[in-house]
């Protein structure tokens, strides 16, 4: 999502707990990414349980991780997820020193291999999400702005990658490829599979997608409608397994709290191969997708229990 692609740490929190529908055939990781990670970490604990084991940061390139991250997640032996962001840490795509050539011809080198000695220092592993939502016009990576292409886009990942597995302690990070739930523009030029590197580049695959609401030209749509044909298309490509890596609702014109009940029957139904979901806990100029009220907040902690332990 543009608004929310910020640097630093900015954290999303991946929890697990156990159950049926989402565990019909492996487990799935239930996540909610929040501006204030401390704040979000005690809130979740109160209302949805324990058991968090993933946390997930945005990092602007060229930066290092906070060491109080790193910590926190070795203290609750958790998982951290980074999205990689090679931008100046800004929304917005007219970014000229930051086109994807700049990835490729080495600029983010000496940061990506400092990230992976701090990635090893966590004792649960990494997963790297470099440079998503690569088929919309938002972002200084993205493939028809700011002087870039698909064919870019897939030179500067598999640049990353190398970087990532020829540096010491890189083999054990796990690269999540993620595009937007749907192409924007919707063309043969900018389809999803025009981004993708090929089945030995990735590790996990992905998509984000968003539920507007009753809003402008949008309407009401439900998990099933926004990532369903993603899915199939996604893993087409590269039978691996799939990550919702944001996601959200509002309120507008809906059951918020039925549409985030429904995602826990998308693994049985249509998306064997889900392994991990987060939801943007985020009140944004796009909508309100916070997680608030009784209803919506018992709807959510359900999730978290019918998820993995």
């Amino acid at each position: 999502m543009q608004t929310m692609l910020t640097s630093g740490a900015a954290i999303a929190i991946a929890t697990m707990g156990a159950g049926t529908s989402l565990a019909a055939a492996r487990c799935v990781r239930v996540g909610v990414y929040a501006d204030n990670p401390t704040q979000a970490l005690l809130s979740l604990r109160r209302s949805a349980g324990s058991g968090i084991t993933v946390i997930s940061a945005y990092l602007t390139a060229g930066k290092a991780l906070p060491a109080s991250l790193i910590s926190a997640a070795n203290s609750d032996d958790a998982q951290l997820l980074v999205t990689w962001e090679p931008d100046d840490g800004s929304d917005g795509a007219k970014q000229p020193s930051h086109r994807l050539s700049a990835v490729t011809g080495g600029k983010y080198d000496a940061s990506l291999r400092a990230l992976v000695a701090q990635l090893k220092q966590l004792r649960a592993g990494a997963i790297l999400r470099p440079m998503p939502e690569m088929n919309t016009p938002w972002h200084a990576w993205s493939g028809t702005v700011n002087d870039n292409s698909p064919n870019g886009f897939v030179r500067a990942w598999k640049h990353v990658r190398r970087v990532i597995r020829s540096t010491k302690g890189g083999s054990r990070i796990q690269m999540l490829w993620a595009p937007y739930a749907w192409s924007t523009p919707d063309d043969a030029a900018n389809a999803i599979a025009k981004y993708f590197p090929g089945r030995s580049q990735v590790d996990l695959v992905g998509a984000d997608g968003y539920n507007f609401g009753n809003r402008g030209d949008l309407t009401w749509t439900d998990p099933g409608t926004i990532f369903s044909p993603a899915y199939k298309e996604i893993e087409a490509l590269a039978d691996k397994p799939f990550w919702i890596a944001e996601t959200g609702s509002t309120a507008d014109g809906g059951d918020k709290a039925g549409w985030i009940l429904s995602l826990s029957t998308l693994q049985s139904t249509s998306m064997p191969k889900l392994s991990g979901l987060v939801w943007y806990d985020v009140d944004d100029p796009l909508g309100d997708f916070r997680l608030r009220g009784r209803t919506v907040m018992s709807a959510f902690s359900d999730l978290v229990e019918e998820g993995c332990r």
